[in-house]
């Protein structure tokens, strides 16, 4: 063994998620890293990994998580309320689950993929479709209240 690391190569998000779209508008199912801290606890940073499956047009259901662009961007976000906009069409709300305030809009045509599990550092996975999936997704969007606190002593144990 030569002793050397594998190389990692970065790729600008605009490029990575161009490219998570196209093979989810081909009916691919995409895996990748989650990076940032919006997801937490739910998602770790650099840490766990989410499947997602091509946006079929159905109405989503509240705690559902889903990938949109909202002003440009990719976003990875849970459902915290569906409406329906004044021409008829749902609207989504959303927040990181690792925010306490903040939130952002998604049109049916901003979504291009709902994440179907969460795969730990260790290969558990989690269905979005569990029973303790939905538990604790219902949970924690009740909790929005008291998050800032949960958070802090979550960030302390689990990172």
């Amino acid at each position: 063994m030569s002793g050397k690391m594998p190389q990692t190569i970065v790729i600008p998000n605009d490029v990575f998620f161009a490219s998570v779209c196209e093979s989810l508008a081909e009916g691919r199912p995409v895996t990748f890293t989650v990076k940032g801290y919006s997801m937490f606890p739910f998602m770790r940073n650099e840490k766990d990994r989410v499947c997602l499956e091509r946006y079929d047009g159905r109405m989503l259901a509240v705690g559902e998580v889903i990938l949109f662009i909202y002003h440009g961007k990719h976003i990875l976000h849970r459902i915290y309320s569906a409406e329906m906009s004044p021409d008829g069409r749902p609207l989504y709300r959303t927040m990181g689950d690792g925010n306490v305030r903040g939130v952002e809009y998604a049109r049916p045509e901003d979504i291009s993929g709902v994440m179907l599990k969460r795969i730990t550092p260790a290969g558990n996975e989690w269905y979005c479709n569990s029973v303790s999936w939905k538990i604790a997704s219902s949970l924690w969007l009740r909790l929005l209240p008291v998050r800032r606190l949960l958070l802090a002593v979550l960030r302390r144990i689990r990172r």
